[in-house]
């Protein structure tokens, strides 16, 4: 027997959080394989997870940094080495829960490995338990609604399928709740008047490699921008400061307003791919680009596809 620890990517969303959790427990529930599984979490949770967790009486995931050569991992929400844990290449691969583009992925030996383009992992998740014949409990049910529903805001995102929309008003059911409102509670759980220049950078950044050139791509999602805005000067340097410590050649922010339905994007640093595959320019209050609500779809597939 192995314990094998599974594990979203870094500066981990909700949708990170949850599918770890949820999934480690379905696998223990049934000792796939003979192991053990065991939820652990590449920083800090986010506000919504954290409460989330602590009113359903969940322990959370524990924090770690890197891992051994030889650990058994199962990552979920993520594949490619700069989002993912410090180790990874010398690590065992046992498994992937994902719904992104499959970057520069390569293993020893064959896996699990499930990848959807769907709008959330835990809509995968949700299938792995059916799969497995097992029926969610409540708790668990309501964990990956409030997952589905931050990652797919509120099943607005372009990266929203029918099968989103399907799984959301199943589990609605049965926990009893409408799921755009609940997604709107988790939403607003967030402290997002308080947050900082550097949170807004670097709560919910991802790192990409167009071209060979590191550019970091972060997102900030809030009900109303007009504070962000206000805060130009501060994230512009905050932007800097985040891409210096992480050796980064660029670094785009998204501030997302969901309920304007839109992005305004800010640019530092080298980021010809990111004019060239956005078409826009680096303007210093940004460029509002309306109906850009997915970092994924909408912003670094362009990107990607512009650098090469």
């Amino acid at each position: 027997m192995a314990n094998v620890l599974v594990f979203g990517h870094q500066n981990p969303d909700n949708d990170a959080i949850m599918s770890a959790v949820v999934l480690s427990q379905l696998l223990n529930q049934v000792e796939y394989a003979g192991n053990t599984y065991e939820a652990c979490a590449l920083g800090a949770l986010p506000a919504e997870s954290a409460k989330l967790l602590a009113d359903a009486g969940v322990a959370e995931p524990r924090q770690i940094n890197s891992v051994e050569e030889g650990q058994l991992v199962l990552l979920t929400d993520h594949n490619e080495s700069a989002q993912s844990v410090e180790g990874l290449k010398s690590a065992t691969v046992f498994g992937v829960v994902d719904h992104h583009r499959i970057g520069d992925f390569e293993t020893a030996g064959p896996l699990h490995y499930l990848a959807f383009p769907w709008g959330s992992s835990c809509t995968i998740v949700t299938k792995v338990a059916q799969m497995l014949g097992i029926e969610l409990t409540d708790v668990q049910a309501k964990l990956l609604l409030s997952a589905m529903m931050t990652d797919t805001l509120m099943l607005k995102s372009p990266t929203t399928t029918d099968v989103d929309r399907a799984v959301a008003a199943q589990l609605g059911e049965q926990v009893g709740v409408d799921p755009v409102t609940f997604g709107m509670e988790v939403f607003l759980t967030r402290p997002s008047g308080s947050f900082t220049a550097a949170e807004m950078v670097g709560n919910d950044i991802k790192m990409f490699e167009p071209a060979g050139k590191k550019l970091l791509i972060g997102q900030y999602e809030t009900v109303d921008k007009s504070r962000a805005l206000g805060m130009i000067d501060e994230i512009r340097e905050a932007m800097r400061a985040y891409a210096a410590e992480k050796g980064a050649d660029g670094i785009v922010l998204c501030i997302t307003d969901i309920m304007e339905e839109g992005s305004q994007v800010l640019l530092e640093g080298d980021t010809e791919s990111a004019q060239k595959g956005l078409s826009i320019s680096d303007e210093h209050d940004g460029v509002w680009m309306p109906g850009v609500l997915s970092r994924k779809k909408q912003v670094a597939a362009p990107i990607i596809a512009a650098a090469e």
